[in-house]
């Protein structure tokens, strides 16, 4: 992609995979992630796994920000995730949205990360791995944040997840 400001269409799970690994291999600071439905095929995935853990251990200041479902309903099937954050406590912040928030807000139905407050992989269908990805400096980057941020404040730390300190 010439232009970091283009949008790139993403149509499938390898379109999706191959964008988050250049959204993580770009954050320098942080990673806020929020999706609906934690696939194991892109969010265990090894490679995007390793290129979490390179990240903070080459910039021991990035934090990770993580709004998922209740860690009952993904840790089995994830447990590269899982021990990752477990073994990097200090720069994971997991919590889980309400739920009644999501029956009434059909946002929640998407998912996105958000680097640095300025890349952006937006997946308007999860399920299917459909979306956009755009580098840097997006507006919507911008809009996304906007939206986290207000969803992560009405959030909470994930029950099963504080026993592994997160």
């Amino acid at each position: 992609m010439s232009d970091a400001n283009q949008s790139l269409a993403l149509d499938g799970l390898e379109d999706a995979r191959q964008a988050l690994l250049a959204l993580l291999e770009g954050m320098r600071r942080s990673l806020h992630l929020y999706t609906p439905h934690v696939d194991p095929r892109l969010y265990d995935d090894a490679q995007v796994i390793d290129t979490i853990r390179t990240r903070i251990v080459n910039q021991p200041r990035l934090q990770c920000y993580l709004l998922l479902p209740p860690a009952a309903e993904w840790q089995r099937d994830c447990p590269r995730l899982r021990q990752l954050s477990e073994r990097l406590s200090s720069s994971f912040e997991l919590r889980t949205p309400p739920r009644e928030e999501s029956l009434t807000r059909p946002e929640l139905g998407q998912g996105m990360m958000v680097a640095d407050e300025a890349g952006l992989l937006h997946l308007t269908d999860p399920r299917r791995f459909t979306g956009s990805y755009t580098a840097e400096g997006s507006a919507s980057a911008r809009e996304m944040m906007n939206f986290f941020k207000q969803v992560w404040d009405r959030s909470e730390p994930d029950i099963e997840m504080r026993r592994f300190r997160l």
